[in-house]
């Protein structure tokens, strides 16, 4: 006779409390294991409650993201040792001609063909759109650069900043002549990331502990309201005046067309150095985080890489 049986076959009520705890413990053991896979999901996959990152660099550092104002497919990432691009919307990169130089800030306006590198002692310019590279001469007294963007309207109006000597520049003839503006308050600091509208070029943003806007190209500043921690990158969209993104330690945020601000549901490891926004298509917007992760956006920040690419 069978443990647990009956002599008349049937399984003892003991017998059958046993099995339902052995059930109850294998039902309890799985939703462990389950509960483990999720929160490994949640660590370790890159973006997992924000969307997938479609790429991990592995450069030494991570500095500047642009769109190709032509193709929203095409993107530029620089960093110290020099300038990568992607041909299929962030999926895939390869080095540029362009090694061995600090790109750390890229400047791609939309108007004519030319393009800008600025960096650690490093100030490049190109006439057709990125094929060749070479030093533009200037008159700055410091070539330290952390801190650059270009007008969108005018390709010939330039902003930098010279940390060496805490001065913030600005040039109308294509960065030869350079002329000294006022710093915002409150700003001098190792970075000053810079921005400027896609209808004026004399409307520039910078940030720092807040994000602050200029109305006569740099030589007074006002403060607006901004993400409750230091940005570390701003883009100004292109096709949508008053629109910006910033990247911060605490994620990605976006201040839309009635000056409130956003916080966008992507999840970045660590803070998000670069930012960029596709003049082609507007809803388009990229980001580079601390750790190297690309993340694309086809949707103004909504959703990202579709949650699909991995």
């Amino acid at each position: 006779m069978a443990k647990g049986t009956s002599p008349t076959g049937r399984v003892s009520s003991k017998a059958r409390r046993g099995q339902r705890g052995r059930l109850r413990g294998g039902l309890l053991a799985l939703a462990v294991v389950l509960a483990g896979i999720a929160v490994w999901w949640a660590v370790e996959w890159p973006g997992s409650s924000g969307g997938q990152a479609l790429y991990q660099f592995n450069t030494q550092d991570f500095h500047s993201l642009a769109f190709d104002p032509a193709s929203a497919d095409t993107l530029y990432f620089g960093h110290h040792q020099g300038l990568k691009v992607s041909r299929d919307g962030g999926k895939t990169w390869a080095d540029t001609d362009l090694t061995g130089a600090d790109a750390m800030a890229l400047a791609l306006p939309a108007g004519g063909d030319r393009r800008y590198i600025a960096g650690h002692n490093v100030f490049f310019v190109s006439t057709d759109r990125g094929k060749t590279w070479q030093p533009q001469r200037n008159n700055l007294p410091d070539l330290d650069l952390h801190g650059f963007a270009a007008s969108p309207s005018d390709p010939n109006r330039l902003y930098t900043y010279a940390v060496g000597i805490g001065e913030l520049f600005t040039s109308g003839d294509g960065g030869a002549i350079w002329e000294v503006r006022a710093l915002p308050p409150g700003m001098a600091m190792g970075m000053l990331p810079l921005a400027v509208a896609p209808d004026d070029p004399l409307r520039v943003y910078a940030a720092g502990t807040q994000v602050v806007e200029s109305r006569d190209g740099g030589k007074t500043w006002q403060g607006q309201s901004g993400p409750p921690s230091a940005v570390s990158a701003i883009a100004a969209a292109p096709a949508n005046p008053g629109v910006l993104y910033v990247g911060t330690a605490d994620g990605l945020w976006k201040r839309v067309t009635d000056g409130s601000w956003l916080k966008l549901p992507v999840t970045p490891h660590g803070a998000v150095l670069a930012v960029a926004v596709s003049a082609t298509q507007p809803e388009r917007v990229a980001i580079v985080d601390l750790e190297g992760y690309f993340f694309r956006s086809d949707d103004g920040g909504q959703s990202w890489n579709g949650g699909k690419d991995r």
